[in-house]
């Protein structure tokens, strides 16, 4: 993912390009049926039938069946997670950054989240996963039943949150970490 505005430990990185590392896919167990936001040449570890890169502005593509984002971060970041709440149908991996407007608007609506312990250490754009990991704490988020499944099956790695939505999109939260 491009990025302006993103950035992890180290200012003099070689790359502004952030892929999500193999274990997350693994773990989470499941195939998805697109990815908005590849880089130009994709990444064989994602498990998407479709893909769609900067070039193709996945923001503005039809989005069909399980969507797996790992959106750019910055100013569009509520876009991608706006465009993803009403999709209703996929995961997201974002900064845990409560404090957003994208946080309170998008994904405090979501089915789940599962707040991640630790920090990811995200592979870079030259293939190298290292360092202390993101900037900041990172979680999945998710939308319909089988993607809320498979965030239960890792709550081992972090602490889940399950919203029961009422009519207006809103909530109570139940909570539950191991």
């Amino acid at each position: 993912m491009k990025s302006a505005g993103f950035t992890h430990d180290n200012k003099d990185n070689a790359t502004v390009d952030w892929y999500t590392p193999p274990w997350v896919f693994q773990r989470i167990g499941l195939e998805f049926d697109l990815d908005p936001c590849q880089p130009p040449d994709g990444i064989d570890w994602i498990p998407a039938k479709r893909r769609y890169s900067i070039h193709d502005d996945g923001l503005m593509q039809p989005w069909v069946g399980r969507v797996w984002l790992n959106p750019p971060y910055g100013k569009h970041t509520q876009a991608w997670l706006m465009r993803m709440h009403n999709h209703r149908n996929g995961i997201a991996l974002v900064f845990a950054r409560t404090d957003c407007a994208w946080f309170h608007e998008s994904v405090a609506k979501a089915e789940a989240i599962l707040f991640l312990r630790g920090r990811v250490k995200f592979v870079d754009g030259l293939g190298v996963t290292g360092g202390n990991g993101a900037g900041s704490g990172s979680m999945l988020v998710a939308w319909g039943t089988e993607n809320v499944a498979a965030l239960e099956a890792m709550r081992d790695i972090g602490h889940l949150v399950h919203n029961a939505h009422t009519s207006d999109g809103f909530g109570t939260d139940t909570t539950e970490s191991k």
